[in-house]
């Protein structure tokens, strides 16, 4: 098991209950850091500025309480850090919260699964998405 700081776990705190329960199954088998859940209007603007949102506030499933959406990744402990450069990184620590997600819908668990944002259109590909916010899962009704 490979738990949450203090600030991961503050920040995966203001997410949807359905979230929660993903990562923290997650942290059971994956070394892990939450870079965001909820955030606030001057946050979401600085993010849609900055070019790592789309949307401005309050538009983002973030901006919601709880937030319906969190930003996380892979922790390498050699790092002390995440890899940012690391797409290949990001993608199976994805294909591993996606399963984790779909495992516990599919025991009734959560009520919602994932979308992530390096797969927008969920068709298994992320190339052919414009915009790709490979730490980013949201949550949606099937």
């Amino acid at each position: 098991m490979f738990p949450y700081g203090k600030t991961s776990q503050a920040r995966l705190d203001t997410c949807h209950v359905d979230i929660q329960t993903i990562f923290d199954e997650v942290k059971k088998f994956i070394n892990a850091s939450i870079f965001c859940g909820h955030r606030g209007k001057e946050d979401q603007n600085k993010a849609f500025a900055d070019g790592l949102s789309q949307l401005k506030w309050p538009h983002s499933k973030h901006n919601k309480i709880p937030s319906l959406a969190v930003d996380a990744g892979p922790y390498f402990v050699e790092l002390s850090n995440t890899d940012w450069k690391d797409e290949l990184a990001f993608a199976v620590f994805a294909g591993h919260v996606m399963c984790i997600a779909r495992q516990l819908y599919k025991e009734g668990k959560i009520t919602h699964l994932l979308r992530w944002g390096g797969d927008w259109d969920m068709d298994g590909r992320s190339r052919d998405e414009r915009f790709r916010d490979l730490p980013h899962f949201e949550l949606y009704k099937p």
